[in-house]
């Protein structure tokens, strides 16, 4: 009965402690040297963010599944297949998104340092959405001929791919929570 009430109340409290982040506190500058232009971003680069975090947690997942039937020593079905599917679509439209938002955000002035960090997390992108096109295609030849040298490759690689994937991600936090990059304000 506790799990239940836990259960039920868990969205309550949720978002009673998510007003806690709303109140900001908002300090101009003293100095008009001091004062920053506001930088306003395009549109598209809205989309990266969100088409990202898809493309970190479908490679996650996928792990998972894997482990459970590793370890159920059963062969990996249709569900998984579609896993792999989606996870790997999601990191083509996260490289896809970011070279978009890319494009916008290199004409906007940044620091040298923000730059080549910037440029850095578009190449391991778009090597990123090739490594999982291979993965994908590894993952077809599986099933439509399972083999365990196949599938020993397909797991190395999709531990690698995971690997990069949570280092590219932490690239982004740098960009955008080190540098500011694509946030206005």
């Amino acid at each position: 009965m506790k799990r239940y009430i836990i259960i039920l109340c868990a969205p309550l409290l949720f978002s009673l402690l998510s007003f806690a982040h709303k109140e900001t506190v908002i300090k101009e500058p003293q100095e008009p040297s001091q004062r920053v232009e506001k930088v306003v971003y395009p549109p598209v680069v809205k989309y990266h963010p969100a088409a990202v975090h898809f493309a970190m947690s479908l490679p996650i997942v996928v792990l998972v599944l894997e482990a459970f039937y590793l370890l159920r020593a059963r062969k990996p079905d249709g569900l998984e297949f579609l896993f792999v599917f989606m996870g790997s679509g999601a990191v083509a439209v996260g490289a896809l998104t970011g070279y978009v938002a890319h494009e916008s955000i290199e004409e906007i002035p940044i620091s040298k340092e923000a730059l080549e960090l910037l440029h850095t997390h578009e190449t391991i992108g778009i090597y990123l959405a090739v490594l999982f096109g291979v993965i994908l295609l590894l993952r077809l030849l599986y099933f439509l001929k399972p083999s365990g040298s196949l599938r020993f490759l397909y797991l190395l690689l999709m531990l690698v791919g995971a690997g990069i994937i949570l280092f590219q991600g932490n690239l982004g936090g740098k960009l955008v929570y080190d540098f500011g990059i694509g946030v206005s304000g």
